[in-house]
């Protein structure tokens, strides 16, 4: 049997939809806060509830498990690790980032000692690590973009908007996540990067947001040591559009390659212009846009 976690998130309701079409009659648990939403899930007896930080919750959970597939937020793998040794269950799935391989981002030391402690675990360990992740409202970074364009004729570009980025469809992931799983032995203490079918420039990408919007905007450049000045006024007030380090980032080519994950798990994702359309449909569903 396997236990998920995280499936409330972003990932976690496609991956749901994608287990429910090539899964269907595995054993599965999801490991669910109390507070959570889990009214579209389509059936619910198979839920446990509980905390990641807590031990006994974890150990309730885990009875009768062999396979832990750990999408929950990152900072909570420690537990969890202690609770697969001790009762022996040997099979773990693990997402993590591809912003281990940033320059700039502060949480990648907690990313890459995670990475660490699963593989000094002496579990049997498959990383995944998928780039920013987009495709609907809970998506950190892409969505709020689509508003920001959707409202406002005029939006700024940070320097020449040449830094690479490489967004993958939340769908895709869920696909190449489920192909871990049916492909158990071939992925065995193996790691995969996955992203988009190819890198995008910031401007492109923005670009592609108002063309499926169906708007036109009018893009202005801004000195990058303008932005920097503005991203660390951000960092002291509270918000989620601008800080220092994001700004870093948009001058950071991420362009990643994915070539295991095609070989091994047939991996094929779309484009950043045909998935922002299935994002922006989502939102307008939701009445976000």
């Amino acid at each position: 049997m396997i236990l998920i976690t995280g499936i409330t998130g972003l990932t976690g309701k496609f991956l749901y939809k994608e287990i429910q079409k090539s899964l269907p009659n595995n054993e599965i648990r999801y490991f669910v806060r109390k507070d959570s939403d889990i009214s579209w899930l389509e059936n619910r007896d198979n839920i446990f509830y509980g905390e990641l930080s807590n031990i006994e919750d974890i150990e309730s959970a885990l009875d009768g498990i062999d396979t832990v597939f750990h999408l929950a937020p990152r900072g909570i793998l420690s537990n969890i690790l202690l609770v697969c040794n001790k009762l022996n269950v040997n099979r773990f799935f693990y997402i993590n980032s591809t912003g281990v391989y940033s320059k700039f981002k502060s949480s990648t030391h907690i990313d890459i000692k995670n990475e660490e402690e699963l593989k000094n675990s002496g579990l049997i360990y498959t990383i995944i690590r998928p780039s920013m992740i987009y495709g609907n409202h809970q998506d950190g970074n892409i969505h709020l973009l689509v508003k920001l364009l959707n409202r406002f004729p005029i939006f700024p570009i940070v320097g020449k908007g040449t830094g690479l980025m490489h967004p993958i469809y939340a769908g895709d992931l869920a696909n190449v996540l489920v192909k871990t799983i049916l492909e158990e032995e071939k992925t065995r203490y193996k790691e995969y990067d996955v992203a988009g079918k190819y890198p995008i420039a910031y401007k492109e990408l923005l670009y592609n947001i108002s063309k499926a919007i169906g708007k036109k905007r009018l893009f202005i450049h801004i000195p990058y040591s303008l932005a920097l000045f503005i991203g660390k006024i951000g960092d002291y007030i509270p918000n989620r559009i601008i800080s220092y380090e994001k700004i870093l980032r948009l001058n950071e080519d991420k362009n990643f390659d994915y070539t295991k994950a095609k070989n091994d798990l047939s991996f094929s994702p779309i484009s950043f212009e045909e998935g922002i359309k299935y994002e922006i449909e989502a939102l307008r569903e939701e009445n976000i846009i």
